[in-house]
């Protein structure tokens, strides 16, 4: 995935797992999926549906 995500960015995939790595460690949660869920119930990210 991460391989994925850097190429739409144009990052390398370590920079991404560094980024995500840190917001999950900010959120206090323990993967990406968790940070994800946590981010939209505490409203700092809004998904259109």
């Amino acid at each position: 995935m991460n391989k994925q995500i850097g190429r739409a960015l144009e990052i390398s995939s370590n920079t991404v797992r560094n980024h995500v790595n840190g917001i999950i460690g900010k959120l206090d949660v323990s993967d990406r999926t968790e940070a994800a869920t946590t981010a939209i119930a505490r409203g700092i990210i809004e998904v259109n549906c």
